[in-house]
């Protein structure tokens, strides 16, 4: 069975889209999945910006009778379906769970970016299996994120996990026992912020496949090996070692989320 996969966070800029979208790459590039990414930011919608992708059709056209077929592009492995900024007519988001539906035997995941609109969120949490929380590690961002985990908790939505994005000061910044204490929701990837992302924002290039040993990208293809239940292994040196070496706690979440997938 397809999962439909969102992530959401109910403030802009705590990377919903990239997370979205190198997830996407990943899960294709590294595990050999079927993966269709759904731009349902309907208010500030990035994708086709960001891979800058000539759009004839977008999401608002699928949601207003076009076929969704003439709304996917193709795009580093993935189907994408983008959705437009300077969209004029009026759109029944509440559509999009019907239209995802009928797409569910075509693809191994259906991953959705979301909007930090609450309004707007509602009906897309209503069209997924399955949620991801993005958030930095602030107070403000992490207690805004919140916010869209009750949407998720009133509608039974089932809450997966949590990402910690942009980490940039540590000392200065809740860790993850603060942030599984508060959210109730286990840490699934911790992704440092790095000076590389600029490059694959300005390249128009998912950074997973503009370097693929970067600790962004490694992160992302840890976060994704558990999605496709594909848990990382002990190599070879780490099987002789006399003793286990520490493993992170977000790896151990990994495995156990992996082992129920």
């Amino acid at each position: 069975m397809t999962n439909i996969l969102s992530f959401v966070s109910i403030k802009g800029g705590v990377g919903k889209t990239t997370l979205a979208l190198e997830t996407a790459v990943s899960l294709a590039k590294h595990f050999d999945k079927k993966v269709l990414l759904v731009d349902a930011n309907f208010s500030a919608p990035n994708i086709g910006l960001y891979l800058d992708l000539t759009k004839d059709y977008v999401l608002q056209d699928a949601l207003n009778g076009t076929l969704p077929q003439n709304a996917i592009y193709e795009a580093h492995g993935i189907d994408i379906i983008p959705s437009s900024m300077h969209y004029h007519k009026e759109i029944d988001p509440h559509k999009l769970k019907k239209i995802l539906q009928k797409y569910k035997s075509r693809y191994d995941f259906i991953i959705l970016d979301t909007s930090p609109n609450y309004e707007e969120l509602k009906p897309i949490i209503a069209a997924s299996d399955k949620i991801f929380l993005v958030t930095s590690p602030d107070h403000v961002t992490l207690h805004t994120t919140l916010k869209a985990a009750r949407i998720a908790k009133e509608q039974k939505t089932p809450i997966e996990g949590i990402i910690i994005n942009k980490i940039r000061s540590p000392k200065h910044e809740y860790n993850l026992k603060e942030i599984e204490t508060l959210s109730e929701v286990p840490v699934l990837a911790k992704i440092k912020d790095h000076k590389k992302m600029a490059e694959a924002l300005h390249s128009k290039t998912p950074i997973s496949v503009l370097d693929e040993l970067n600790t962004i990208s490694k992160e992302i293809k840890n976060f994704a090996a558990a999605i496709a239940g594909s848990p990382k292994k002990e190599g070879w040196f780490q099987k002789l070692l006399p003793y286990k070496p520490f493993v992170p706690k977000e790896e151990v979440n990994r495995q156990f989320y992996s082992s129920q997938v």
